[in-house]
């Protein structure tokens, strides 16, 4: 009986071709759906994370304020700044601190090859370049630490502000006019998407060692000190220090929220990352629902099939067959019709994400397509599939399977 039970099967199941069909296309649709939502859902997430790594990773950014509270028989309404020597004082103080930077920036004109434009323009050290991701394209660098001892006159700039000077030339190793002084350009912003900014997005910034800033520019104060803690767990603890450390030198209460602008992208990055994984998981709950409803469909086909073939199922086991062999008859049948409708959605749906990643991004890296473009298939979420479609095949069998075995070989033959 178990070596001609596949091939009976396959010849009752020719019978019902036509009644299998629109449940078969119900699991295809569930399928396509449950795949193509966990895809893109996990796309999105996974470019967020991007797009935030844009700004910098594991970063606390700290900015002067005012002050609003009474301290120390000082009037609220100070204006707090942060000064280049707060660099020393904080790496002292903070062992928690692993990488730290300054920052100052103005707007100024910016021209080459007769072409003004005005770009805002940076001074900071070589640890920038980690602390927000600035990574140059092959064959050119980012300001290194003999730029900044010595003052050179070299600059680091955005691909856009590479584009609109020298077009698709090689801008390495040409020169610039940074508010009527000649910078050598040394490297140019590799493209990266970027949803979280400052002054506008990289691409459109320029970057100079900040002693040769300092030459060009009278300002005393810094506008950003840049923070990377040793652990992300620190993050906390070291804005907390900061404030600490800086309150007692400049004469402002620590426990004053607005004396000091923080900014600490870590925090940002975990409220996102939960964001687009209640995105992910709603998504893929709708695919899901769809496929259940494929699933429901198919328990209705197997039941109408008991009472249809009530009669047989009589006769089987009136000439010996075991429960056994009638609940895997209809176990097979409904795997099968689950196989064939989850393998073509399976199919479709890993050519139509493929299809949609072969679309190129717009020129400037962060718009909507940047998340909409690039659906991912991994391998957790084809096992999460095959989780949802095991539990759905064990329950659209198993019940008429059970209910097919236990008939009455008597009753059964008496069925009409």
């Amino acid at each position: 009986m178990n070596l001609t039970l596949p091939r009976f099967f396959l010849r009752e199941f020719r019978k019902r071709r036509k009644k299998t069909a629109l449940i078969t296309f119900a699991l295809f649709w569930g399928t396509l759906c449950v795949l193509i939502l966990l895809a893109f859902g996990r796309g999105m997430s996974a470019q967020s994370r991007v797009a935030f790594s844009g700004l910098g990773e594991n970063l606390i950014m700290i900015s002067g304020g005012q002050s609003s509270i009474v301290h120390g028989g000082l009037a609220k309404g100070r204006l707090i700044r942060v000064y280049p020597n707060d660099i020393e004082d904080l790496k002292k103080r903070i062992p928690e601190i692993a990488v730290i930077a300054p920052e100052s920036y103005n707007g100024w004109p910016v021209s080459a090859r007769g072409k003004e434009l005005n770009r805002t323009v940076h001074g900071t050290t070589p640890e920038f370049a980690g602390l927000r991701t600035q990574i140059p394209q092959p064959g050119g660098r980012f300001i290194n630490a003999d730029d900044e001892a010595e003052g050179r006159k070299v600059a680091f700039i955005g691909w856009k502000v590479a584009a609109d000077f020298f077009g698709g030339e090689e801008a390495v190793g040409k020169e610039i006019i940074v508010n009527r002084v000649p910078f050598t350009v040394i490297g140019v912003l590799q493209k990266k998407i970027q949803n979280s900014m400052y002054q506008g997005p990289d691409a459109d910034q320029v970057y100079l060692p900040f002693s040769a800033f300092s030459q060009i520019d009278s300002q005393p104060y810094l506008d950003r000190i840049h923070v990377q803690p040793r652990e992300l767990g620190l993050s906390k603890l070291v804005e907390e220090r900061i404030r600490t450390v800086l309150g007692r030198k400049y004469r402002f209460d620590p426990a004053d929220r607005y004396a000091l602008g923080i900014w600490n992208t870590i925090d940002n990055a975990r409220e996102q990352e939960k964001i687009f994984k209640r995105i992910e998981i709603f998504l893929g709950v709708i695919g899901a629902l769809t496929l259940f409803i494929g699933a429901v469909g198919v328990t209705n086909l197997m039941y109408a099939v008991v009472r249809e073939r009530t009669q047989e199922i009589g006769i089987k086991m009136a000439v010996g067959a075991r429960r056994r062999t009638i609940v895997l008859q209809f176990i097979l049948e409904t795997l099968f019709i689950f196989a064939k409708g989850t393998f073509w959605g399976f199919i479709t749906a890993f050519n139509i994400v493929g299809l949609v990643r072969l679309i190129p991004l717009s020129e400037e890296g962060f718009g909507i397509g940047a998340y909409l473009l690039r659906p991912v298939f991994s391998m957790d979420i084809f096992f999460i599939f095959l989780g949802i479609v095991g539990t759905l095949v064990f329950l659209a069998g198993i019940f008429p399977a059970t209910r097919a075995s236990r008939l009455n070989p008597i009753e059964a033959l008496r069925y009409e």
